[in-house]
């Protein structure tokens, strides 16, 4: 009978080990701080890609064949930076400050190689979770943030509001899913419905009503697509936030939402965005860049005659500054990157809905979340400029857990003959 030869783990194998569990602690690490330091996420998010890759490399991970959804992150990083090259700005530096702003968009690459289970995931979202709890504790601490309109955590307060967004909305997918509810118990259940509320609180108290607006449209997604019983929680959740903050303030302010007339926000608004849409016409196809784009605006609103000046004088208050993500992005990149980025964001959701039809339905809330959650920021940004931000870090942490558990095609179902 034939011994056999004893199995001998090289040292790169150790120490690819090795690097796996340290990358995995520095995205923890990241995640924990994504509500609480800006120069935290700037520094530990650099750090985390040069691991992420290092130990990619080191474990021999074919990342782009095992993980094809990484496509949609990079193909429009590659267009803009091409683009940003060659925009009114121009050159390095422009390229540089685009890298700049999408650097968050990179993170599913250093992530995809170090977690690959759901287990590793949940710490993550644990992190996160535990991250808004902080900051909403700490600006509950202060009284000048327990005022309705005030409060803003850690962040500026557009970023926080809509970060907030993303971990509400994952938090209601959770509980609304009985395989995961009965994974986690009483006691995870308790919690969960405790930070959620902490969190329900710190976005209402914001009074960032295009933030509100995500919410229930997220939950509305939620609701028609995947639990129609979720309604009634939108109906509780709505009546409780009437209650927060001074007696009918969040009534008068959800009722401004569609005031044109008379609501400075929303008249600034408006005018930011037709000038924006006017300014980006001056450089459709590759976009003014980002470099400047205040000086730019300013000299193409001084251009204009007198009556569209005075037709849209709110528009030069934030000169370069759209107030709205899409019209930012078009302006700055051009039409060019701005349709790469549409048709990869719509083919990221295609796949997403398509993979219900093989994920486990233990699995498939990672999925669920990051519909419902992508919906509803994606919806805020409407009104806001996180897209590209701070702000979007959640977005793209909630859309690679789904596109993850999308990639196992072994469960696939088979149809019924």
């Amino acid at each position: 009978m034939e011994e056999q030869e004893p199995f001998v783990v090289s040292k790169r194998d150790i120490w690819g080990g090795y690097l796996d569990k340290a990358t995995f602690g520095l995205a923890v690490l990241f995640c924990l701080f994504v509500f609480v330091s800006k120069a935290a996420m700037n520094s530990l998010g650099g750090l985390l890609l040069v691991m992420g890759l290092v130990s990619a490399g080191v474990n021999r991970q074919p990342l782009f064949k095992e993980n094809n959804y990484l496509s949609f992150f990079l193909i429009p990083i590659g267009v803009g930076s091409v683009t940003a090259l060659f925009s009114v700005s121009g050159g390095l530096a422009s390229v540089a400050s685009f890298l700049n702003d999408m650097k968050f968009f990179l993170l599913p690459v250093a992530l995809a190689g170090v977690i690959r289970d759901e287990k590793r995931f949940g710490w993550l979202l644990g992190a996160v979770l535990l991250s808004g709890v902080v900051a909403v504790l700490w600006g509950m601490a202060e009284p000048g943030q327990r005022v309705f309109g005030l409060f803003h955590g850690r962040h500026a307060v557009g970023r926080t509001a809509d970060m907030l967004m993303i971990p509400l909305l994952s938090i209601v997918v959770f509980l609304g899913n009985g395989y995961f509810r009965r994974k986690i118990g009483v006691v995870g259940i308790a919690v969960l419905i405790c930070a959620g509320g902490l969190l329900f609180w710190g976005l209402i108290m914001t009074a960032i009503r295009g933030a509100w607006l995500g919410v229930i449209l997220g939950l509305g997604v939620y609701a028609l697509l995947f639990n129609r019983r979720c309604l009634i929680a939108g109906v509780v959740l709505v009546v409780i936030a009437c209650s927060i903050g001074p007696a009918g303030k969040v009534i008068t302010e959800f009722k401004s939402i569609g005031d044109t007339t008379s609501n400075h926000s929303n008249l600034a608004r408006l005018q930011l965005w037709r000038a924006g849409l006017d300014f980006s016409k001056e450089h459709l196809f590759l976009g003014a860049g980002r470099e400047n784009i205040d000086e730019q605006f300013s000299a193409f609103y001084a251009s204009q005659p007198e009556s569209y000046q005075k037709k849209y004088p709110w528009s030069n208050t934030f000169p370069g500054n759209f107030h709205n993500s899409y019209i930012q992005l078009l302006a700055e990149c051009g039409v060019l990157f701005f349709s790469v980025f549409s048709v990869c964001g719509a083919l990221m959701f295609y796949q997403l809905f398509r993979s219900l039809s093989w994920v486990p339905p233990e699995q498939a809330v990672y999925v669920q979340a990051a519909i419902s959650g992508g919906a509803g920021f994606l919806a805020s940004q409407f009104f806001h400029g996180e897209l590209v931000s701070y702000g979007g870090i959640l977005l793209v942490l909630v859309l690679f857990g789904g596109l993850m558990v999308s990639r196992n095609k072994e469960h696939r179902v088979v149809p019924a003959s």
